[in-house]
């Protein structure tokens, strides 16, 4: 006998935190909602799970804090804390949760995985294709409405890596960097889309990319407990990490890019995953918020698997 389907009714990544007045530590979480019930996973894959029951909890948009998109779970003895990377996913957890609240938990949420992951593991592409096709044939767009084209999630990715550096270098390379991610960002969509590029031909560059993340997070542990140099072995494998994924976006691109946006290709991994660049942002330590944020979205990006 098949077992009931308990409707899932929102679901995603979120990072997690239990309030405490000694230090509130936040963590990646996969989060399934069910009817009166929030389960908290280490990933979407895992078993394993703790359960909020929310039937009487309060639920506080505005819990106070520098972590922008950020709601509160209350219950007579705890505080359970969860910060959206978007607005536009604060808000769909918000109002999912108003509509949960108060009902019984109906219990651990039964679903079919394989169909949530492979909707979850696409809805960033799906969306950028989507805003992209039929729009970038002309080289007229201004960066403002590129930047339109990406969903919001990246955007806010770029917002974070443009304010880090702006900090540790200055507002004319920020504006450099942004301008080249934009650019390169939307012709790797739209040649994905135009069906120039395979998705199972990002296979390398995703490797790549995602042990640069997976250093720079391990990183982060140390911020603000450890200088730069004491971390220079982590650093400098995250730096290794980014040169291996410059080589296979100079491999997969070239057929496609003039050389000077190759160069441009170039000069953006050069910049982003140089020592000396990760050496500054680590031993800033006026500029935590961003870069929680910033390492929050590769935690992220790191938990979805690349389907092909």
């Amino acid at each position: 006998m098949e077992p009931t389907t308990i409707e899932v009714l929102h679901q995603g990544i979120l990072d997690f935190a239990k309030k405490s007045s000694l230090s509130t530590k936040w963590k990646n979480r996969y989060i399934r909602l069910v009817e009166g019930g929030v389960y908290i996973y280490k990933t979407d894959k895992d078993e394993d799970y703790k359960c909020i029951d929310i039937e009487t909890v309060v639920l506080d948009i505005n819990p106070g804090g520098s972590r922008p998109n950020t709601f509160s779970l209350k219950d007579t003895h705890k505080t359970f804390l969860f910060s959206a990377n978007t607005a536009t996913e604060f808000t769909k957890w918000t109002d999912s949760i108003k509509k949960s609240i108060g009902k019984k938990n109906i219990g651990e949420p039964v679903f079919d995985s394989s169909v949530a992951k492979r909707e979850g593991r696409n809805d960033i592409m799906f969306r950028a294709k989507k805003n992209i096709s039929g729009k970038i044939a002309s080289s007229g767009v201004g960066k403002s409405g590129l930047k339109k084209l990406i969903p919001e999630e990246g955007r806010e990715l770029i917002v974070s890596v443009k304010k880090i550096i702006k900090r540790v270098a200055n507002e004319e390379k920020a504006n450099e960097m942004e301008k080249n991610i934009i650019k390169i960002l939307i012709k790797v969509f739209f040649y994905i889309d135009s069906k120039a590029i395979q998705i199972q031909d990002l296979v390398k560059l995703d490797k790549h990319l995602r042990d640069a993340f997976n250093h720079l997070d391990r990183a982060f542990r140390y911020y603000g407990v450890k200088k730069a140099a004491d971390l220079v072995l982590i650093l400098e494998k995250a730096t290794d990490s980014f040169k291996q994924a410059e080589s296979e976006t100079i491999i997969l691109l070239t057929p496609y890019f003039r050389p000077e946006n190759i160069q441009k290709i170039r000069n953006t991994f050069g910049f982003l995953g140089s020592l000396e660049f990760f050496n500054k942002v680590w031993d800033d330590h006026e500029i935590e918020d961003d870069l929680f944020l910033l390492i929050s979205a590769l935690n992220k990006y790191t938990q979805i698997e690349l389907i092909y």
